[in-house]
């Protein structure tokens, strides 16, 4: 099942509107459709599977708790998931030496929003309290040759 706040096609498209361009376009046509269908490269299915592990990175970077959380840190994890699949789509399809880095600024963007997201998450919640959206582990202290009565 898809996350509610996974990016759509068109908001992954946007980052990366070229790889909209139908490939049966007529020689000298530059429109752009701002989505991925059957005529495009990639495909609207497999856009649709870069989307899905990109929100399973965002997931896994936040401990899966996005859709508990309040809108504005849903929208964040949305940009974040569709500039990762953007990023991943265009490294995978490089028609020209540019497309790679396109890629690597859109990975960067990525690794930003992510990285943004992760504070947030962190902010909206101090540690281990009652509505907290990143877990807590803790060990007891370390005990000492010294600390036992002899």
């Amino acid at each position: 099942m898809a996350e509610p706040w996974a990016p759509s096609l068109e908001e992954v498209a946007d980052h990366i509107p070229t790889r909209t361009r139908s490939s049966d376009a007529t020689p000298g046509d530059d429109t752009l459709s701002m989505t991925f269908n059957a005529s495009t490269t990639p495909t609207g299915e497999q856009a649709a599977r870069f989307i899905d592990s990109a929100v399973s990175e965002v997931l896994g970077a936040v401990a899966g708790r996005v859709p508990d959380t309040p809108t504005y840190l849903r929208v964040l994890a949305q940009k974040a998931a569709a500039l990762r699949a953007a990023a991943d789509i265009e490294l995978a399809y490089p028609d020209r030496d540019a497309d790679v880095d396109v890629s690597e600024r859109l990975d960067q963007r990525a690794k930003d929003a992510l990285l943004r997201l992760v504070e947030a998450v962190s902010d909206a919640g101090s540690p281990g309290s009652e509505g907290s959206l990143l877990p807590v582990w803790s060990m007891p202290a370390p005990t000492w040759p010294g600390d036992y009565p002899l």
